[in-house]
């Protein structure tokens, strides 16, 4: 488990010899419960080892950015076959090594996942990643991709190998930390997902560029949320690789380098590589996107919308509309939102999903969409608690059980 100095769990030494650890330490040794010998004892330093454990043939702590490449290229020449585990201050990454191959990683960063390199890749929607990911089960995830259709079995071993390699590039970023290269770990045969042989030269290679290469973009593209938009009068050079034109058909003016790595299938560096090409060749300029999409906006509103017509069906079973309508109205101007809401909901308790869109086109917020998705939640829940005053005790309970069901199911 990977944890920054500031929060890693703490056990004291006492005086007397005893140990406390706090509650963080306990999860953390509770999961590796045994007998230990203390092998080192330095100044500032105590090294534990279990019984049976696995033998460590290397470890130390990551000093910077070269700590973990130095040690994978000692270990791909010294030919040695075992597990380098990598914990920086937010992951932890395992990479399986033998005689100068890599042969499996993983990865418990959210990003490393399948749903997500499938993702990024443009092969799976992010509905399609949720859905698996709400039906996985038993199952793995590919195979239920797999199952559905939405990829078949030699795509799918193609980003299973690719994900490995992510996960390799991604170790060599970490610049603080720790490592540790074992040996034999017999009692903790963690699966490390699909098998390869790649070999490390190559992949240290290729990663060297790409930290190389990624340092000189990123003078020119600060941000995959930038906006490529095309220059329509500027010719192309004679020479322009594939990628570079895929990337240049698919650019409108609003999809962000993010969304070309995905529509174009080339990830975050295969993209970046050709937006920076035509930068050079001033085929595009870069624009900020814009705050939201309209769309985007009528659809959030109009499913708040369905919650708040299912609040006032149910008052005006038992008389309490007009007071419900005149309580909600007063609470909109009164808590700020009403330039956004208008002047409150119609009759049927909606709220107009055009006005709201027309009114966040103004709004200068990092993340609009996600202060509109709040600004609903409490539309909706105070119109629930209006509500209170005019149901029945068991008609109350029931309704605030079905809203507030639903407001969960309400994501961007």
């Amino acid at each position: 488990m990977a944890h920054s100095d500031g929060d890693a769990p703490e056990v004291q030494v006492r005086p007397d010899g005893s140990v406390q650890p706090d509650d963080a330490a306990r999860e953390t040794l509770g999961r590796r419960a045994g007998r230990f010998g203390l092998v080192v004892d330095l100044h500032g330093l105590l090294v534990l080892r279990g019984e049976h454990a696995p033998r460590v043939q290397m470890a130390g702590e990551i000093l910077n950015r070269m700590t973990v490449m130095e040690v994978v290229n000692v270990i791909a020449t010294s030919n040695w076959r075992g597990r380098l585990h990598i914990v920086g201050p937010e992951n932890s990454r395992s990479l399986e090594l033998d005689q100068g191959a890599l042969k499996g990683a993983r990865s418990d960063a959210s990003a490393d996942r399948l749903g997500e390199v499938l993702f990024r890749a443009g092969v799976l929607t992010r509905e399609q990643v949720r859905e698996i990911a709400q039906d996985a089960g038993n199952k793995r995830f590919g195979e239920l991709a797999v199952e559905r259709g939405w990829i078949d079995a030699q795509t799918l071993y193609q980003h299973l190998q690719g994900q490995v390699e992510e996960i390799f590039f991604a170790s060599l970023l970490v610049a603080e930390g720790h490592f540790a290269f074992v040996v034999g770990d017999e009692e903790e045969e963690e699966e490390l997902g699909t098998t390869v042989h790649l070999p490390v030269q190559a992949l240290l290679m290729e990663g060297v560029q790409r930290i190389d290469e990624m340092a000189l973009f990123r003078d020119k593209i600060p941000s995959m949320q930038l906006c490529p938009v095309p220059q329509p009068d500027v010719p192309a050079p004679p020479k322009q690789d594939e990628d570079t034109r895929r990337v240049l058909a698919a650019c409108d003016g609003d999809r962000t380098i993010d969304d070309l790595a995905r529509v174009t299938g080339l990830g975050e560096f295969g993209a970046t590589k050709a937006v920076y090409h035509l930068l050079q060749t001033k085929q595009v300029v870069l624009q900020s996107p814009r705050k939201v999409d309209p769309d985007q906006v009528r659809q959030l509103v109009g499913r708040f919308n369905e919650v708040l017509q299912d609040i006032f069906v149910a008052v005006a079973t038992y008389g309490g509309l007009e007071q419900t309508r005149a309580t909600l109205d007063a609470w909109i101007q009164g808590s700020g939102y009403g330039p956004y809401f208008g002047g409150g909901v119609d009759d049927l308790g909606a709220i107009d999903p055009d006005h709201v869109a027309k009114a966040l086109e103004g709004v200068d917020t990092e993340h609009p969409l996600e202060a509109l998705h709040q600004a609903l939640h409490e539309l909706a829940a105070f119109a629930l608690f209006s509500a209170t005053t005019t149901l029945p005790r068991d008609q109350e309970l029931a309704l605030a059980r079905d809203v507030n069901a639903r407001l969960k199911a309400v994501r961007l």
